[in-house]
């Protein structure tokens, strides 16, 4: 339990320093997953693109988090996949 607990945190840390590398703004948190939000593309259009990818985020269109996406962290691999993603997706938006 404290591995795996161990090893949400190395990537939840590592996943928060790329998003805001990347322009993210990312919500503080202490669970497996951050909200993040990119000044420049809309949260809906960040979800859907990513889904289009094949990478499932939630997107919640409430008026306090409609910019935001839920980012469930999961193993370094993963995550390492994701940030790949992402970077491509903000590299052809902006």
């Amino acid at each position: 339990f404290r591995t795996n607990c161990a090893a949400i945190v190395e990537n939840r840390d590592w996943t928060t320093a790329e998003l805001k590398r990347l322009g993210f703004d990312v919500l503080p948190s202490m669970a497996n997953f951050v909200f993040a939000k990119h000044p420049a593309i809309p949260g809906g259009a960040l979800y859907q693109e990513l889904r289009n990818r094949g990478v499932l985020v939630r997107h919640f269109s409430s008026p306090r988090l409609d910019d935001y996406n839920r980012i469930t962290i999961g193993s370094a691999e993963q995550m390492a996949e994701f940030i790949r993603i992402l970077t491509e997706i903000l590299e052809e938006t902006l």
